[in-house]
């Protein structure tokens, strides 16, 4: 089955994957890192008025442990830069994969991807009020001059895939879970890998709603489970996270691991992360 991974990717690289000497994995986390693929559930309760208080101090004990006491430090990403390396997988076959991110929270964002087979290809897409927009780049190795696809308007899943890709980058940068709109109850506990965590159902105003699984042990987020969009329909995406980094106060998962219905689609296994940046409105209106 091919993976789930977002028609922005497959778009990108239609009819140009080519074989690699030595290709990436995915799961090359130990097992008792990273549970097996599954089919995840999610049953959110109705969204309350206010957050339960024994919830809340969860979620704040959180904010607590990847700020160091300072979830102020949150404000800061977002208007924030990040690029992640790792792999994407895509028609079957693992790809190389280099992404640069671009937040202005709460209305602009911008998206490259870069694929490696024997070909280059890069996609990019924009989010902004004044556009959308996606354009591609192709590269041989060896020819002088690139095959390009000028910027277009995304339109119907396209577009919905891409706003979602924007929240859901958003709340990997963790600001919308410092909001005070954020509501917050608890959900079941429950074993990720060896890590014993508390669940808690979340709604923000990034991500509608989200189910968050925390470390009982050090209060770091394990995983964020939410509705995607993948393949032209809904499902439940996973993101979990491992080896925390500092950033500036603020410590971010270096390793990645994406999932939809039980498949796994990337693994991220680096980051950098550049906070604070200012842009101007203009960055986002191409490539």
């Amino acid at each position: 089955m091919a993976a789930l991974r977002t028609p922005i990717l497959l778009i990108a690289c239609a009819g140009l994957f080519g074989c690699q000497p030595d290709p990436p994995t995915l799961r090359t986390a130990k097992p008792a890192e990273l549970p097996p693929a599954r089919n995840l559930e999610l049953k959110p309760p109705p969204k309350p008025a206010q957050s339960s208080p024994e919830a809340q101090k969860k979620l704040e004990a959180m904010l607590a442990a990847h700020t160091g006491g300072k979830p102020e430090l949150l404000q800061k990403l977002k208007s924030a830069s990040f690029t992640r390396i790792g792999a994407l997988s895509a028609n079957d076959q693992v790809l190389a994969a280099t992404q640069t991110v671009d937040v202005s929270w709460p209305v602009r964002f911008k998206n490259s991807t870069e694929l490696t087979t024997e070909t280059v290809a890069t996609t990019t897409f924009g989010l902004s009020p004044e556009a959308n927009w996606i354009a591609q780049v192709n590269k041989r190795f060896g020819e002088a001059a690139p095959q390009a696809i000028p910027k277009q308007k995304m339109v119907d899943d396209l577009l919905l895939i891409a706003q979602r890709q924007f929240q859901e980058d958003a709340c990997f940068l963790l600001f919308p879970f410092a909001d005070p709109s954020t509501r917050v109850l608890f959900a079941d506990d429950t074993l990720i890998g060896a890590k014993d965590c508390y669940g808690l159902h979340v709604w923000t105003p990034a991500l509608t709603y989200v189910l968050l699984h925390i470390e009982k042990k050090s209060n770091a987020l394990i995983r964020i489970a939410y509705s995607g969009r993948e393949s032209g329909k809904d499902l439940v995406k996973e993101l979990l996270f491992d080896e925390l980094q500092d950033y500036g106060g603020i410590k971010l998962p270096a390793k990645v691991y994406i999932r939809a219905a039980g498949i796994d689609l990337a693994e991220w296994r680096s980051l950098k992360v550049t906070a604070g940046k200012t842009f101007d409105a203009k960055h986002f209106d191409g490539p």
